[in-house]
């Protein structure tokens, strides 16, 4: 491989990293669900793989209940796991089990890259010459 082989190639590198940070600090700034933790917020992950073959940018989520904050959940039945029943603070007595209405999905990983996916791409063939 030549020094412009190679310079072409740490090139291309960079820029899907650059692409790969910008989608993950839009997709933190821009997610509409309310923050109870910020463990969702904070586990949002850009990332970028590749070099001398194809190459990849990705985003998304680090958290199990991602796919909940993206897609939203249908009304379900929450019971105990290892009690008889269920109790918070403020219920005015213990439960054996909850209707929970279901939730409405508020995702922000398909529309972050959907709303950047002509500027990568128009990048992308910018720069190797396209």
């Amino acid at each position: 491989m030549s020094i412009f082989e190679e310079i072409n190639q740490a090139g291309m590198f960079i820029l899907c990293n650059s692409f790969a940070q910008m989608l993950e600090g839009e997709a933190k700034a821009n997610a509409k669900w309310k923050d109870r933790t910020a463990h969702a917020r904070q586990s949002i992950k850009g990332t970028s793989r590749g070099g001398y073959g194809p190459y990849t940018i990705s985003l998304s989520h680090g958290v199990e209940y991602g796919a909940f904050l993206e897609e939203g959940t249908k009304p379900h039945i929450i019971t105990p796991k290892y009690a008889q029943a269920l109790y918070w603070r403020g219920a005015a007595h213990p439960v054996k089990q909850v209707n929970h209405p279901g939730t409405t999905g508020k995702p922000i990983i398909k529309p972050t890259v959907d709303n950047n996916f002509d500027r990568i791409k128009n990048s992308v063939e910018t720069y190797w010459g396209r």
